[in-house]
């Protein structure tokens, strides 16, 4: 308010005071003058319109007195044009909605009635009038655009004095960083208040996507401002949710629900430190690329385990452990997606679903291990061979994700004399139970994956097809049509035509 009054003031420098070297005075001496000029519109008539050129007398009304012989001569000029500042203030505007306001009202001196003895207006005074609800000038309960203009439009304010304006109160809050955003999206006059000190510069120093978020693209850009950015370090507090254990494992749900928060900190390029895979990509996608970035986000990457664990089963979890650091100016912060020892219980959870495994594996990350039998990485512990029969009727594990029974299982079974060498009708693996071959059926139905780490469907179908003895492989209650109608060409493996006719 007062930069902008005290711009309305007459500038007069009496010509012998300043031939002298004396101290000028920069405003007009208003009470010297008061019987001269009985109106304020004598000498600025312009001002409530809004009329530049006669908001002040002209030089010759002076000079009718100061000609050097009645009083001195003075030099004087207008002065400049208000630099554009903060305060949106206009006199025609508010002398049109005020009422009862005089020139008094605002610039005289204290509650003295002494005609001109004026002064530049006092913030203070506005308040009379202007009382709302506000408990203070900082805030967060006051609406600044009420008296402010956006501070890209105050072209009239220097670096230094927009680096030193005030802040307010919420913005000393502890968790204003972690919460301010959430405010300007859930209110019109926080956002708009913001833009009474910030420019896009201001948002796009931290905000990944700072491209892409209305409210920071409706701030506006500012030079000045972003001068004053440059160089300064983004800020990354760690959000409440982050620091809980099971979060790497959970943010995946979190992020399909709202990837503009993710996006916030995170680059496309961070998040594939770890999704490497398919998995994720919709949410990748909405994720600005390093080309599109505003700021350079939380860097993730990938970081060892601080010790490697001793034991096998250690050893084996720490191959797969997915250790990031977080790099940024605070601290280094790590977060371990498996724990140790997780390889030997991981086909669970894959099969589970709690984890997406593609998100960060591709595929022939796990066909390194579950493909044929030449592997680089030692599953089974020493001497396996000779007690691996209980785990693979247990069904603890499944043999088949590794390896091929038809050909692995049986070259062994063989050489122990475990399995039949030709496909003749053999016992020999069952002679525990003389019976055993009117009694496969059962076990065949309950965990046929076992029958198939000796025979071949060949061996099956000399009994059961219309080639061999033509003995119906089928339990009670088998529904044929129910079947034929899912997947028709089942039949036919052992039927020449189709049994149900057609």
């Amino acid at each position: 308010m007062r930069w902008l009054i005290s711009a309305l003031a007459v500038a007069v420098v009496p010509a012998a005071l300043a031939a002298q070297g004396a101290a000028a005075s920069d405003t007009f001496p208003h009470a010297r003058h008061a019987k001269l000029f009985p109106t304020c519109a004598g000498c600025h008539g312009g001002i409530p319109t809004g009329d530049r050129a006669t908001s002040f007398p002209p030089v010759t009304l002076c000079a009718a007195c100061h000609d050097g012989t009645v009083e001195p001569r003075v030099q004087w000029r207008p002065p400049p044009a208000p630099a554009v500042g903060l305060l949106a203030f206009s006199h025609p505007t508010h002398l049109a909605k005020a009422t009862g306001v005089t020139c008094a009202t605002c610039h005289v001196v204290g509650d003295t009635s002494q005609w001109m003895n004026v002064a530049p207006a006092a913030p203070e005074r506005c308040i009379t009038c202007h009382q709302h609800a506000a408990s203070g000038h900082l805030a967060s309960d006051n609406v600044c655009a009420t008296c402010h203009r956006p501070l890209t439009g105050a072209v009239g304010l220097s670096e230094a004095q927009i680096a030193a304006l005030p802040k307010p109160q919420s913005h000393a809050l502890a968790d204003f960083v972690q919460t301010h955003g959430a405010m300007a999206q859930a209110s019109a006059s926080i956002a708009a208040s913001c833009k009474t000190c910030h420019s896009r510069e201001s948002c796009e120093r931290c905000h990944v996507n700072g491209g892409e978020e209305p409210l920071i693209q409706a701030l506006g850009t500012d030079a000045r401002v972003a001068r004053l950015e440059k160089g300064k370090a983004p800020v990354y507090p760690e959000p409440s949710d982050h620091a809980g254990a099971q979060f790497v494992l959970t943010h995946g749900a979190t992020a399909h629900a709202n990837p503009a928060r993710c996006a916030i900190c995170h680059a496309r390029a961070s998040c594939q430190t770890c999704h490497m895979g398919p998995g994720g990509e919709s949410v990748l996608q909405s994720i600005p690329d390093a080309r599109h970035a505003t700021a350079p986000g939380v860097q993730l990457r990938h970081a060892p385990p601080a010790a490697a664990p001793s034991t096998a089963a250690g050893r084996a979890g720490a191959v797969v452990q997915a250790t990031l650091a977080r790099a940024d100016t605070a601290r280094l912060h790590q977060v371990t997606v498996h724990p140790a020892g997780f390889i030997p219980t991981h086909g669970v959870v894959a099969a589970s679903g709690e984890l997406e495994c593609s998100g960060c594996h591709a595929q022939r990350f796990c066909s390194d291990c579950h493909a044929g039998e030449n592997v680089t990485r030692r599953y089974h512990p020493a001497n396996f061979l000779a007690a691996h029969a209980p785990q693979a009727y247990g069904r603890e594990v499944d043999c088949t994700t590794c390896h091929s029974t038809e050909t692995f299982c049986r070259a062994c079974h063989r050489q122990a004399g475990l399995a039949a060498k030709t496909n003749a009708r053999s016992t020999v693996f069952h002679n525990a139970q003389p019976l055993w071959l009117l009694q496969h059926g059962r076990a065949a139905r309950e965990d046929l994956n076992s029958c198939t780490t000796c025979h071949q469907q060949t061996y099956c179908m000399q009994c059961h097809s219309d080639l061999g003895s033509r003995i119906d492989p089928h339990g009670p209650g088998f529904d044929a049509a129910r079947m034929a109608s899912k997947n028709p060409e089942m039949c036919l493996m052992c039927h020449f035509k189709n049994p149900l006719g057609g």
